[in-house]
């Protein structure tokens, strides 16, 4: 039932004086001057249902209507099925799983979704605490330097040497507008940091602006990632999965196919762009040796893999063994600009815990000083950049942030190609509400801020670089978390095993 077909009744008087809303068991006391639900919509206050009047109202039978409780019910979900409007008591999220079961039921298919998991898990970095130099070390003067700079892939005979540890992760064109795609390259000429095409292709105009410090990404889908613009980037990552969905393939929705869009990806106008959970052409150790060793070839720089977190050593021991010269990691929590619910809410573990186990397995192999690491998922503050380098990240990925510092104001509709603030649509009139100057300015400016934050914090811990932090300099307020990233404890020990 629509909305249409539930509130057919006028307002009109002469429907206000038949009305019985007020006379009736469950009427809201607190809402007394409220009548006439079926012309006028649900009650501003919780309804109790103690029995119902409606299908004995002259108004109810003088406009054939259907159903009852007019006074508790409102069209809700993608579906906009009437249902009930929730109370106050009932727990939170749980309206939300009773209109996710409807919409289902309704549409006959998995509901999308966008951005990242909004979940509150019980370990997280904001539970790591840096250690303040006081006497035993000494802190930084604001006036004295901290080296901020970055080298991924330091053994590699083109190694990519940035200013700052703060990347823009990829965001395929297509998912995002051009205008962002222009944003960033822009904001990266200005700021010089690094960031990663998306698996939606490389744009020549990328190139023109930023390419000494793009990363093409080489993803499932292979779309619009000819040899001569991998060539032209300062690296090379091979997309096997991203947080939001890792182990699960994508799609670009039809109407977000535009003809710039399709010509990129080499896709067709119109029709939906779907990229495999896999490499067609790697199903073994060997094949994935071989597309490491060809991307090689092509690759002027570093080449590196993005995987989404889970069988988190295995997976590393795998890359290596490939020889990849860099591993992005993305933890739960990631973004996206679209998939389903079923698999953000419940696949993946947060960067928290994947981060700790990639190092050791690099330290256990030996590899620490070559295989550089890039953490990413949910990563917005300076807080967050540091602790994941005193964990033993060389860098991290932003990507939601970066939306946000552009334009992006969180309405959480990317996949609908109707994003108010143009960010994730291909609409015309939308997209032109992002100013690739303006944008760019705007994203250097937030990453500048943040690296000069980073700093400060380094100074409070006494290091004159940001590589110098470890483990040591993070304390935990958990037990738990302590032991399962190396912190100490608040009581300055080691949490044993």
């Amino acid at each position: 039932m629509t909305e249409q077909d539930f509130l057919k009744a006028e307002d009109l008087q002469e429907n206000a004086q038949m009305c019985l809303c007020p006379t009736c068991p469950s009427y809201p006391q607190g809402c007394q001057n409220e009548e006439l639900y079926c012309a006028r919509g649900a009650s501003r206050c919780t309804v109790h249902a103690l029995g119902c009047l409606c299908p004995r109202c002259p108004v109810y039978e003088r406009y054939g209507l259907v159903g009852n409780y007019f006074c508790d019910r409102l069209p809700a979900g993608t579906s906009w099925e009437v249902q009930r409007k929730g109370a106050p008591e009932e727990p939170p999220g749980f309206r939300e799983m009773v209109v996710g079961i409807k919409d289902v039921a309704n549409l006959g298919r998995a509901l999308p979704v966008a951005m990242g998991s909004l979940r509150a898990l019980p370990l997280s970095l904001d539970d790591l605490f840096l250690v303040p130099a006081q006497v035993h070390r000494f802190p930084l003067n604001e006036d004295e330097g901290v080296d901020t700079s970055v080298t991924i892939g330091p053994r590699t005979s083109r190694p990519l040497r940035l200013p700052t540890p703060i990347l823009v992760s990829g965001m395929s064109f297509g998912a995002v507008s051009r205008n962002v795609r222009r944003s960033i390259a822009a904001g990266a000429g200005e700021g010089g940091f690094g960031f990663c095409s998306g698996e939606g292709g490389v744009l020549p105009e990328e190139l023109d602006m930023a390419a000494d410090t793009m990363i093409a990404q080489y993803a499932t889908g292979r779309f619009g990632v000819p040899e001569d613009r991998l060539a032209r980037a300062a690296a090379v990552e091979a997309r096997f999965g991203q947080g939001a969905y890792p182990g699960k393939g994508s799609v670009l929705p039809g109407n977000k196919v535009t003809e710039e869009v399709a010509e990129i990806r080499g896709a067709v106008e119109g029709k939906a762009s779907r990229s495999p959970a896999r490499h067609p052409d790697i199903a073994t150790q060997k094949e994935l040796e071989a597309r490491v060793a060809y991307l090689r070839s092509v690759a002027r720089g570093p080449v590196g893999a993005k995987i989404g977190c889970g069988d988190v050593e295995r997976d590393v021991d795998a890359l290596m063994d490939a020889g990849v010269d860099f591993i992005a990691l993305d933890g739960f929590g990631g973004g996206t600009g679209a998939t389903e619910g079923y698999a953000r809410e419940n696949c993946g573990i947060p960067i928290v815990a994947a981060l700790p186990r990639a190092v050791r397995r690099l330290e256990e192999r030996g590899e620490r000083e070559r295989v550089s690491l890039i953490a990413s998922g949910g990563l917005r503050t300076a807080g967050h950049f540091v602790k994941c380098l005193a964990l033993g990240a060389d860098a991290v990925y932003i990507g939601t942030a970066a939306l946000i510092a552009i334009n992006c104001q969180q309405y959480r509709v990317c996949y609908s190609n109707k994003c108010p603030t143009g960010v994730t649509t291909q609409l015309p009139a939308l997209v032109a509400k992002v100013d690739p100057e303006k944008g760019g300015r705007k994203l250097a400016s937030f990453i500048r801020v943040r690296t000069e934050e980073m700093a400060g914090l380094a100074r409070i811990a006494g290091k004159r670089r940001l590589a110098d932090l470890g483990r040591d300099d993070l304390v935990g307020v958990d037990r738990d978390l302590c032991r399962l990233t190396g912190a100490r404890w608040l009581d300055g020990r080691p949490v044993a095993d």
